[in-house]
């Protein structure tokens, strides 16, 4: 190769952060790449660019404003020019300078040829690529949504057609044209200031903060058998994700359980961790936006990048269906339920700390003055229902709701206005419709145990309705049978039980589909409430055994 071609490459190759090398006894360690001067200072003149041009995107309107408000436009826009012009040499003289110090450092040199090999040799030489860390950007692709055999899939449900679906079979309106302003400015706002404040974890600042604590969690997990994946996605969005495999360890790892993270968390210091320290199989993935991922975090890229998530899963990495667990923390309730919703035969859907729908949220925060255009923007390019993706997924369930979450509640801090208990409600009664027909007693005596602060106030109202667990479960398993053994919702359980059986069936099934952490939104769920759903099969083998021990 020669200098100028190598000149050349390096100029437009990806930073380097990491190399790994095994040391004598097997294990692995990492050394930091030491960037020489000229290379150190480009860095920072490229980053400091990047950094400003995504705080110019937004400025860009209030510019122009200023410009035509002063005496003379075209003076201005002479001395921008110069301005640009000067940030122009700059820019090129430090990637000259990045560049030619690149080509003099060995360690980078070598880099290069590894990354060069892999486009022809990948993905046979991914072991030697995958002993350095660098810009994500450069990662050849590892799966391709579109490779997979599309005959397999039947179309995808989502809040949008569904929500089309019903419109088609309901009258149609149209729309005034004074409506067309406020979709101009409820646009805007969806795409500039309502993105970053519920995805705040794609805001390139909070990107670059946090670039030294992701490195060093994605560290510390290739070092104990992690592999990073690059998946595209229908909608080209490339996604970073990391997979750890457990199959050959133990008994929890024939089990993958995928993670779905909040609006600011990544799955190198994120909800990983509980399902590792539990043993099981994990693959985590950043959403669309967030470090190595490209694309934004709307409902349908998010959509996207999950459907493309599974179908590794599934494809590529060699797991069923039915041994694949959903994880959703927080806004990741949104991905967990939608995948649940299309893959129905998942072994279990665990959603901690999320909520039923984020318009209550977003109206608690926002003045009430613009309720209106809340409520635009967030039905119309953020509509986060999860309970109405929840109820169209049959398998099990488990919600963890956290005792002094305050970041899900409406109002702040108040255990009964957590939202985790309307999903929760709104659950029961899909699944249950007979326990909550014609009466709002059901509702009420829910929402009261749900509010008691202590375990000792819940049982207070336990005790007081004489909440009978054996005929709780018989009743149950009852139901079951009458339906040939088949777990079927909306479930006929309580058609025929009186108000008394009906209350104390509310509470307990509220005992088996939720548990609670005593804790605030962001600490890390404990190992012992990461588990599966609840089955109601199992009031079925619980029957059969007292049936046994009595004879």
């Amino acid at each position: 190769m020669s200098l100028i071609s190598t000149l050349w490459k390096c100029i437009f190759s990806p930073r380097l952060y990491k190399f790994y090398e095994v040391s004598w006894v097997g294990r692995l360690i990492d050394k930091p790449y030491e960037a020489k001067g000229l290379e150190r200072w480009g860095d920072h003149v490229v980053i400091t660019f990047v950094t400003a041009w995504s705080f110019t995107i937004y400025a860009i309107p209030l510019i122009v404003i200023v410009l035509f408000r002063r005496g003379s436009p075209l003076a201005d826009a002479y001395t921008i020019t110069q301005f640009v012009t000067g940030a122009s040499i700059l820019l090129a003289t430090s990637l000259m300078a990045r560049g030619y110090s690149r080509a003099k450092n060995p360690t980078y040199l070598k880099f290069m040829k590894v990354l060069d090999k892999t486009k022809s040799h990948y993905p046979n030489i991914k072991q030697e690529l995958g002993k350095y860390d660098f810009e994500f950007w450069a990662w050849p692709i590892d799966f391709d949504v579109s490779s997979s055999d599309k005959s397999k899939y039947k179309r995808k449900l989502t809040l949008q057609n569904l929500d089309s679906s019903s419109r088609a079979m309901s009258p149609r309106r149209r729309d005034s044209i004074l409506t067309v302003p406020c979709k101009i400015l409820s646009y805007g706002i969806a795409h500039t200031v309502a993105l970053k404040l519920i995805y705040p974890g794609s805001i390139s600042l909070v990107n670059w903060i946090m670039s030294g604590m992701l490195l060093q969690g994605r560290i510390d997990l290739i070092k104990i058998g992690a592999e990073r994946f690059k998946l595209l996605t229908a909608d080209n969005n490339e996604i970073d994700a990391i997979f750890l495999d457990r199959r050959y360890k133990n008994t929890n790892g024939t089990t993958l359980v995928i993670t779905c993270e909040g609006n600011c968390g990544f799955y190198e210091i994120g909800i990983i961790t509980t399902p590792l320290n539990k043993g099981y199989s994990v693959l985590g993935w950043n959403h669309p936006g967030f470090e190595g991922s490209t694309g934004l975090p709307f409902p349908d890229q998010e959509e996207n990048a999950i459907d493309c998530v599974m179908k590794f899963a599934i494809n590529k990495l060699g797991f069923p269906e039915n041994k694949i667990i959903l994880n959703g923390w927080s806004i990741g309730g949104y991905t967990a339920s939608w995948a649940a919703m299309n893959y129905p035969y998942i072994h279990s859907l665990l959603l901690d700390a999320t909520f039923d729908d984020i318009l209550p949220l977003a109206l608690a925060r926002m003045p009430t003055s613009i309720e209106p255009l809340v409520r635009n923007v967030i039905r119309n390019y953020f509509n986060l229902n999860i309970s109405a993706q929840l109820n169209r997924y049959d398998g099990r369930v488990l919600i963890i709701r956290r005792t002094d979450d305050e970041m899900i509640c409406v109002p702040d801090n108040c255990l009964a206005g957590n939202r985790s208990n309307k999903l929760l409600e709104k659950l029961l009664s899909r699944r249950y419709p007979n326990l909550f027909a014609n009466s709002t007693d059901s509702f009420t005596l829910l929402s009261n145990f749900l509010a008691a602060p202590t375990y000792a106030a819940r049982q207070l109202i336990v005790d007081d309705i004489g909440v009978d667990q054996s005929r709780c479960i018989n009743l149950i398993a009852t139901d079951i049978l009458d339906n040939n053994s088949i777990v079927k919702y909306p479930s006929k359980l309580g058609r025929d039980c009186n108000y008394k059986t009906k209350q104390q069936l509310v509470i307990y099934l509220a005992t088996m589909y939720m548990d609670e952490q005593n804790s605030q939104h962001c600490i890390p769920l404990t190992s012992e409430l990461f588990r599966s759903g609840w089955d109601p099969m199992s009031t079925i083998k619980i029957t059969n055994k007292e049936t046994d021990d009595f004879c």
